[in-house]
């Protein structure tokens, strides 16, 4: 082993030894070392955080809800330090939960899914319909509204895969057309006197929780198998990270396409159905409530844990969104728009983080180092942060190149690292 005086590396050489036992000849190998340090103007690598999994772009959620907390046990302590508000919460947002993870699944595969709560209203009309009117069994009822969110999510995919229509179009266009089978089929007015034992699937369980929130840990446990321990969730997001790519390295994306629509209706179909039997009475547009949380929830909890669409991130995102919701109306802040405004405002900021963590994070730049943010960048201009100052022309003529600036790299000859 030599250490050359130049370079300032630990090399070792290439040893053959003859083992006497077996008489095969063996090649050692030893890694090389660098014994001089990093410069951390060209360092490319991610802030050294020794604590990843609890810095606050990752797991941001969690601090939201702390300050959730924090806030709403001082603003209106006697009423939400109690666990009737929190149990309300997760009863009332289950369906929400159902909803939003059936919605992971087409998110995954990259293709967007518009009807969710087109869906939600048709299968909640079709069996309270055939409860009330046809007097149907609760079991063939609930058979017939999973058959419908089948055929409906049948057919979103026959118009991405087969007639190539763009997904936010083809959904979009069944989100309409199942809009007007719901009022034809409700008479455009509300659909009531359910049976008991078909209202009984949302009875209480333990703890004050329903059935519906079992339902959906259920659900959750089983796709969060599916995407972290299967081949099956790693074709979906290769799917969804690449098609062509995807397709060319030997999977069936078209394939996960369809079986993704067809998922995401299944699921929007049983919030439907614990959706007429939690209510116990439905309406024609009972679901359409559902999909701007539905997609607030997937995206921002895209942003936390994984950097990718994920079934924590998503469940989580949902209780600490609904729970901000209800500290507001607890807090005496207007209960009809407060939900719609919050919801918007937390799909338009995850959507925004997940683009500046691509942009800064993924290696475009970042801002906290004053080499990568010069005077072209606000920050910078704010700091007064940019290009060190050139020494005389006179003097030093090889400063008007650059060579004495911040960014040039005189041993980068491939010149990654010069200013373009």
């Amino acid at each position: 082993m030599k250490i050359n005086e130049k370079t300032g590396e630990v090399k070792a050489r290439l040893v053959l030894k003859k083992n006497k036992v077996t008489r095969k000849w063996r090649v050692k190998y030893e890694r090389t070392d660098r014994l001089d340090k990093i410069d951390s103007r060209f360092d490319t690598r991610r802030s050294p955080f020794k604590l990843k999994k609890l810095h606050p772009r990752n797991i941001g959620v969690i601090y939201l809800y702390a300050a959730a907390w924090l806030l709403f046990s001082i603003w209106v302590p006697s009423t939400w330090l109690t666990w009737l508000t929190h149990r309300s919460v997760i009863n009332q947002q289950s369906i929400l939960i159902v909803v939003a993870l059936g919605l992971l699944v087409p998110l995954s595969a990259g293709v967007f899914d518009l009807s969710i709560a087109a869906t939600v209203s048709a299968s909640a009309v079709t069996v309270s319909w055939l409860l009330v009117d046809r007097q149907w069994g609760v079991i063939p009822a609930i058979l017939a509204a999973l058959t419908l969110g089948i055929l409906i999510g049948s057919l979103n995919a026959f118009l991405i895969v087969r007639v190539k229509i763009d997904s936010f179009i083809a959904t979009l266009g069944v989100s309409s057309v199942l809009t007007a089978y719901s009022v034809w089929r409700s008479g455009n007015r509300s659909i009531l006197g359910l049976p008991e034992s078909f209202k009984s699937i949302t009875d209480e369980f333990a703890f004050g929780l329903t059935r519906t929130v079992v339902i959906a840990v259920v659900l959750a446990s089983a796709l969060w198998f599916m995407f972290e321990h299967t081949a099956l969730g790693r074709y979906f997001f290769a799917t969804g990270g690449g098609r062509d790519a995807a397709r060319l390295a030997g999977v069936h994306t078209d394939r996960f396409i369809s079986g993704a629509m067809i998922t995401s209706a299944i699921f929007s179909a049983v919030a439907g159905v614990l959706l007429s039997s939690q209510f116990g009475s439905i309406q024609a547009q009972s679901g359409a409530p559902y999909l701007l949380p539905s997609f607030s929830a997937a995206f921002l909890g895209a942003t936390q844990f994984k950097r990718r669409f994920n079934v924590f991130g998503t469940v989580l995102s949902v209780v600490v969104l609904q729970s901000g919701v209800k500290g507001l109306q607890l807090a005496g802040v207007g209960s009809v728009w407060v939900e719609s405004l919050f919801f918007g405002c937390a799909l338009i900021i995850s959507v925004g983080l997940s683009t500046f963590q691509k942009r800064v994070h993924g290696g475009q730049r970042r801002w906290w180092r004053r080499e990568e943010s010069g005077p072209e960048y606000l920050l910078g201009r704010l700091l007064g942060w940019g290009p060190r100052k050139l020494t005389n022309p006179a003097k030093d003529p090889s400063s008007e190149s650059g060579e004495n600036q911040w960014w040039h790299d005189p041993s980068d000859s491939e010149a990654h690292h010069h200013k373009p």
